[in-house]
């Protein structure tokens, strides 16, 4: 496989809505993976502001939808930064719990070192989708929660 096949099926996968491709052929393999993304289409008004915002989560391991300038009904997305073991923080989250920006929700074990997972904006958990001591792939939701209203 040389880097001009390479190059070929990096840009098929970014004209189709896939996350993962792998491909083998012979004694060669290539697995490639991006992040899914959720995206709202906001206004011209408030695109700035919504890029910055998606910018600022999605650096931090969280994802997140919002409408229009209102308060959006989508869940925010609480993704793992890394490929590991997901542990539960002392106090685990459950449904209900507050969040707040930089909270520490849980670690993840890779390589027998323990990496924190923080929150990257705050909200009301809706939904826990990892247990303690599951193994979590890069970009997979841990938790989804619901921007609390003030």
């Amino acid at each position: 496989m040389n880097l001009d096949q390479v190059e070929e099926i990096v840009a098929l996968m970014a004209e189709q809505p896939i996350s993962e491709i792998r491909f083998e052929q012979g004694e060669s393999r290539i697995l490639i993976r991006r992040p899914v993304t959720v995206a709202a289409a906001p206004s011209s008004s408030g695109r700035a502001e919504q890029a910055g915002r998606h910018a600022e989560a999605a650096s931090s391991g969280a994802e997140s939808v919002v409408a229009d300038g209102a308060a959006s009904t989508e869940p925010i997305l609480l993704t793992s930064p890394m490929v590991g073991l997901f542990h539960h923080h002392r106090e685990p989250l459950r449904y209900g719990n507050i969040v707040q920006p930089g909270q520490v929700v849980g670690n993840i074990e890779s390589m027998k070192l323990m990496n924190e997972v923080t929150a990257g904006v705050g909200g009301r958990v809706v939904d826990v989708l990892v247990e303690d001591g599951a193994p979590v792939e890069y970009g997979q939701v841990l938790f989804h929660l619901r921007p609390d209203e003030e």
